[in-house]
């Protein structure tokens, strides 16, 4: 028995059979059968001229360029002007700078050169000034260390080439002000500054407790700055002369204080 309301008939031409689950092409939209469904078994008229169309759409991509006639599959666009060129006129001076671009790209690579050429100009004045304020004090260490030479005291047998010599400042505390407000006096380098500090005190006749617990200590302070020269009494002069934490002809005061800076005001 069939039923002729039911189910579709093939469209191919040389089949017409009638289908329950007809199958309908994506191109052309008409039905076959399981048999003739596809594009080739059909000969799809719409699928050649999609085809067709494809290819001749691939092969349209013309080179924008007046001069050039060149086809290409794949299409590339200027970044710029979203044209297509051929790859022998990819570079067709569209991204080439305006001369107000230019000058404008220009002025804005120049700040910070002119920055960086101001603040070297800066570190270099200072670096000049530093040299010379430098060569200042080494002049002023040199002329000072010559005078301090002149009428420095200190142990005779410490060998002249080991001597190493100081403007001392003794201690406000001091009664006897006979010495005057400094002495030039010469130690041995190889000695520590403990041992310096002794045979300082011996020369200006201070009173030295330092080998006593629990007394007020005798330090050596920069008379420049009123920094404490060294806390250890065991450092070698020499690591302090090679450090430059001591410039031998320099000025030091001789203080009882436990303090790591005192007021040089008080030492003139």
């Amino acid at each position: 028995m069939e039923f002729p309301n039911v189910g579709d008939r093939c469209s191919f031409k040389e089949c017409k059979q009638l289908n329950f689950l007809p199958f309908v092409c994506s191109h052309c939209h008409d039905v076959f059968c399981e048999e003739h469904y596809q594009t080739d078994s059909h000969k799809c008229a719409s699928f050649r001229d999609n085809v067709t169309e494809t290819k001749t759409k691939s092969l349209s991509y013309i080179c924008s360029d007046e001069s050039c006639k060149d086809t290409s599959p794949i299409e590339m666009h200027c970044i710029r002007c979203k044209k297509h060129f051929c790859l022998k006129h990819r570079y067709h001076g569209c991204l080439e700078l305006s001369n107000e671009e230019k000058t404008t790209k220009l002025k804005k690579w120049q700040i910070p050169k002119k920055q960086f050429a101001e603040a070297k100009a800066i570190v270099d004045q200072e670096i000049t000034d530093n040299l010379k304020k430098s060569k200042n004090i080494a002049m002023a260490n040199k002329v000072r260390l010559m005078r301090i030479k002149g009428s420095a005291v200190g142990p005779k047998n410490v060998p002249m080439n080991e001597r190493c010599y100081f403007l001392v400042y003794p201690s406000t505390k001091m009664v006897n002000k006979h010495l005057g407000p400094s002495r030039g006096i010469y130690v041995n380098m190889t000695w520590t500054i403990g041992k310096a500090i002794d045979s300082m005190a011996s020369i200006l006749k201070m009173f030295n407790n330092n080998n006593v617990a629990g007394a007020s200590r005798l330090q050596l302070y920069h008379h420049a700055t009123g920094a404490l020269v060294s806390k250890e009494m065991d450092t070698l002069l020499t690591k302090l002369l090679e450090n430059s934490e001591l410039v031998d002809g320099q000025s030091v005061i001789l203080e009882y204080s436990d303090s790591a800076c005192i007021d040089t005001s008080l030492y003139k």
